[in-house]
């Protein structure tokens, strides 16, 4: 409470200083518009006579002082000190609302330095003729005259001319650049059937002068060059994040954080708009003035992508193979092989890659396979290999391959995928920067084609990281408008960094009760937009958004992450879950909604018949037995692998699976991606159905009328569970009054469904119940019987 009223205090002192430098602003403007030679004559006579000032009378209409500003001001800067008032005035827009000043800077910075240049231009001549002697009668005063003298002197005449032409010139093109696009990119208010004109005038003014657009357009066009040509191709460069945001844009961000968390408004009356505060105001002004399309036409032009800068960088990406150690590795490849009778034609290849190196030659005649295969552990002993890899035979060649680990491994990178060619170049809707093949190339997938992927993989294999890489992969290739993730993490640890993203079609779901409405709300979306597709006479989401030419009707791909698939499966909804995740996996792909599954415990009770059939595409990390590699892969080799990242990847149609070296992002790295994407602002944009399919009422639509929901829902909230007889005990009231109660909090989302004889689970945290007190203005009140507690 001392914080908020030492914050208010501060904002008062702020607003009270501004006023006073607005009043010297228009005080100065006044004293330059009704300046008067007359004046100066008279102010330099006192001067020489030593006259006092208040026995003159002055034609200035700002009196003696008006008359003495305008003098002083026009005499050391000429008509540029009408710039002077309009500089005061930013400042005191400033501490009114910082954008206002930041969207009129740009363009009045320009505006000055051509005025000044133009005048410069003007007194070339007049100084050039007068052999360089100063003289206080041209324009632009004393300051520009000396600057102009300067110039021919340093330059001459002609120099001059064409310097000073040039920066008019440059200046001119710049403002004309910013100028048409302002034009055509921002829909002005209607000032004509506004009702206060000078509101209406100030809102269109304020928009056209967006110094975040500016900065984007400018950035689009000179900052192409910095970066490689193709990669640039792919994305637009971006200009640097700004250190320290402005008072308003702290405060949208907040709100959109805040609005994460569900909000029930328990009063029946709305708030007075004069009672609202000043910021959330000036958000409705800016933002939610808009209808949806405008909106999204909006957010389309002022999204930026990540830079790579964010990245780490890789900084063993210059080291020389040492072919040397390669090829004793192969000479003794061959004599452990021969002593066990087993013949090499020819000589033996490698195929060095980051983490292991791949040996490949061509058995001799009567050499069986198996015999190969057989003798892994025996390589491993013999070359003090960690574990060995055996191919036997490598698809589409005469020969078998050895993969053996190599003695300095080095960490693939993601930056190195994000700025490879194949990443850039691709035309992959749904892109997946999975990592570097065993040959170091690096390897991206497209999940539409897949399309859909389950991930398997022991404790600490990499399977997160994979996760976060796939998901980094889409935020640096798609739009918010293109794609929309729902996030299922019951560990409730690794996907929850995302929040707050507008990629987001809803907040990450913890709970597994949670996750079956929201797969079965998913069903409901893929049905209608198959009617949409009918409607349209369309067979994919690709044909159907290729007709479109209004983003708000383009329809995104939606992307389903599930952290951990066994928490959903050992949960007592793990019959429906299992027929929904089907139903989704059959149908879903026309209609751009994907499945990424992943679990740590590939056995058959998670990953049944019915999901695994479904399921095409299958990503193995180390497993622990070759049971399990059998049951994500249908066969051995991922109880081989090495960990961190390292994978098998069963591709679509593919018989054999590849070997992949995933690549690694830190936390930080993450953080600062989800930072630069959630700072810009953007709202959010969940999918209708996802929350309203159920055809349950939502919050905004159940009637909060009872004086006691409030105190019920902190009842449910505090003891984590609801029940009618433990409201009937909290509350003191009757069975009919704690039914209606609890039937109210579960319409609410706050409480799960009738469950027999259990009590309903509580589906949200303690942070609902802050968010919960703080939207009501105060606490709600416990009952005595809590308060002794």
């Amino acid at each position: 409470m001392a914080k908020k009223k030492k914050k208010d205090n501060f904002a008062n002192k702020q607003k009270v200083f501004g006023v006073l430098l607005f009043l010297i602003a228009l005080l100065l403007l006044v004293s330059l518009i009704t300046h008067r030679t007359t004046d100066d004559s008279r102010i330099l006579g006192e001067v020489d006579a030593r006259i006092s000032p208040f026995e003159t009378q002055y034609l200035n209409q700002g009196g003696m002082v008006g008359a003495y500003l305008s003098y002083f001001t026009l005499t050391f800067m000429g008509w540029l000190a009408f710039f002077i008032p309009l500089g005061i005035l930013l400042i005191s827009f400033k501490l009114f609302q910082s954008e206002i000043a930041e969207k009129l800077k740009l363009n009045s910075s320009i505006l000055f330095v051509v005025s000044l240049l133009g005048t410069m231009l003007y007194n070339i001549h007049v100084l050039a003729s007068r052999s360089l002697s100063i003289e206080l009668d041209s324009a632009g005063g004393y300051f520009t005259e000396k600057l102009t003298w300067l110039f021919i002197k340093i330059f001459g005449e002609i120099g001059s001319y064409i310097i000073v032409s040039g920066i008019i010139l440059i200046l001119l093109m710049i403002y004309t650049t910013i100028t048409p696009l302002l034009a055509s990119r921002i829909k002005l208010p209607n000032i004509a059937g506004s009702k206060d004109t000078f509101s209406s005038f100030s809102k269109a003014i304020a928009s056209m002068f967006s110094l975040s657009k500016i900065k984007e357009w400018f950035s689009s066009e000179t900052e192409d060059n910095e970066n490689d040509d193709e990669f640039d191709e792919k994305y637009p460069a971006l200009a640097k994040q700004k250190e320290d945001k402005s008072k308003s844009s702290k405060i949208r961000l907040k709100r959109k954080e805040e609005d994460t968390s569900p909000q029930l408004d328990f009063d029946n009356t709305p708030e007075k708009e004069d009672e609202e505060p000043e910021e959330k105001a000036h958000t409705k002004s800016t933002g939610k003035s808009l209808n949806k399309a405008e909106q999204l036409q909006m957010d389309s032009l002022t999204y930026m992508y990540p830079k790579t800068d964010l990245l780490n960088a890789n900084p063993h990406n210059d080291e020389p193979i040492d072919h040397e150690e390669l090829k004793f590795t192969a000479k003794m490849l061959r004599e452990t092989l021969e002593t066990f009778n087993v013949k090499i034609e020819g000589e033996i290849a490698y195929y060095p890659g980051p983490i292991i190196t791949r040996y490949e030659f061509k058995p001799g005649t009567g050499v069986k396979i198996n015999q190969i295969v057989n003798l892994a552990d025996d390589l491993a002993l013999a070359l003090r290999a960690k574990r060995i890899r055996i191919i036997a035979p490598i698809p589409g060649k005469a020969a078998v391959g050895v993969e053996i680990p190599n003695r300095k491994s080095q960490m693939v990178y993601l930056r190195d995928i994000i700025e490879s060619s194949q990443y850039a170049n691709s035309k992959h809707i749904l892109p997946l920067a999975l990592g570097k093949t065993t040959s170091g190339k690096p390897f991206v997938a497209d999940l539409t084609k897949m399309p859909h992927l389950l991930i398997a993989g022991a404790t600490g294999s990499g399977k997160s990281v994979g996760m976060n890489i796939m998901i980094t992969s889409f935020l640096y290739r798609l739009h918010p408008h293109q794609v929309r993730f729902i996030f299922i993490d019951p560990k409730m640890l690794e996907l929850s960094v995302y929040k707050g993203i507008p990629h987001l079609g809803r907040p990450v779901v913890t709970k597994p009760k949670r996750a079956e409405k929201v797969l079965s709300d998913a069903v409901v979306e893929m049905e209608n937009r198959y009617r949409k597709l009918a409607n349209a006479s369309v067979r994919n989401i690709a044909d159907f958004n290729a007709k479109q030419t209004d983003v708000e009707k383009k329809i995104p791909y939606i992307v389903i992450c599930v952290d951990e698939l066994a928490d959903l499966m050992m949960s007592a909804t793990s019959s429906k879950i299992e027929l929904l995740i089907t139903r989704l996996a059959q149908m879903s792909r026309a209609v751009g909604i994907h499945l990424i599954l992943a679990t740590q415990r590939p056995s058959v009770d998670v990953i049944t018949g019915l999901i695994k059939a479904n399921f095409p595409a299958r990503i193995a990390y180390q497993v622990s037995t070759k049971v399990d590699s059998r049951t994500i892969l249908d066969g051995n080799g991922a109880e081989k692998l090495l960990g961190n990242g390292d994978m098998l990847f069963l591709e679509t149609g593919q018989p054999e699976p590849i070997r992949i070296h995933g690549a690694y992002i830190s936390s930080e790295e993450t953080d600062a991606i989800v930072t630069f994407i959630r700072d810009q602002g953007i709202e959010m944009m969940t999918i209708e159905s996802i929350s309203q399919s159920t055809g349950e009422p939502t919050s905004a639509e159940v009637d909060f009328g009872d004086p006691l929901f409030k105190e019920a829902c902190e009842v449910v909230i505090r003891h984590k569970q609801g029940s009618v007889s433990l409201l009937q005990r909290r509350l003191g009231i009757g069975y009919q009054r704690a039914a209606r109660l609890i039937d109210k909090l579960e319409q609410a989302g706050i409480v799960s469904s009738f469950d027999g004889s259990k009590a309903r689970e509580v589906l949200v945290d303690k942070t609902f119940l802050e968010t919960l007190m703080a939207s009501n203005g105060a606490a709600p009140k416990m009952t005595s019987s809590e308060q002794n507690q």
